[in-house]
């Protein structure tokens, strides 16, 4: 299994195409989600109230309810960051056309394209990505 992100009580783990939200205390298996091409990353809440993972889709986790949000524009994610406490911002693949910021709610579950990202395209892959 490789731990895509992990809090003291929380763990986004992945083996493969399929991703597992484990509650650590207990064991608990809270989300588990396949993908079509591995996760790229998750992110979750520094409370645990919430967890969200990224790939060719976006899944967000609550203690009362999972969404899977498959949009067109919000395919092959690329990487996710905390930008207040219940708004994280998407990356969506630096190289490709379709390369944007978008943000989502984790309390609404409502999302928005920010802006394009056309810093990377055209350019070689490189791990380390300033957005």
């Amino acid at each position: 299994m490789n731990v895509l992100y992990e809090t003291e009580q929380l763990k986004i783990e992945h083996e493969y195409e399929s991703t597992y939200l484990t509650d650590k205390n207990s064991g608990d298996i809270l989300l588990d989600d396949d993908f079509y091409g591995d996760p790229k990353c998750g992110l979750i809440d520094p409370q645990n109230k919430w967890a969200i993972i990224g790939g060719e889709h976006l899944v967000l986790w609550t203690p009362l309810t999972t969404k899977v949000i498959e949009d067109e524009d919000l395919r092959w994610i690329h990487e996710l960051r905390l930008k207040n406490e219940n708004t994280v911002e998407i990356l969506i693949d630096p190289w490709s056309s379709k390369s944007s910021i978008w943000e989502v709610n984790t309390s609404t579950f409502e999302y928005a394209k920010l802006r394009d990202f056309t810093n990377y395209q055209g350019k070689e892959y490189t791990e380390e990505i300033y957005w």
